[in-house]
């Protein structure tokens, strides 16, 4: 039972830690599209 139960803590952990990895390299390639934006309005 202990067994079960760190293997799920453990899946667990990595779950959040997979989405966060998610969410942050979303909020990475946004960043780099608003400044691929910003120089293209600054070019026009």
């Amino acid at each position: 039972m202990e067994i079960l139960f760190g293997a799920l803590l453990f899946a667990g952990i990595f779950a959040v830690f997979d989405a966060l990895r998610k969410i942050n390299n979303n909020l990475i390639d946004q960043t780099e599209e608003i400044k691929k934006l910003r120089e293209e309005f600054k070019n026009k």
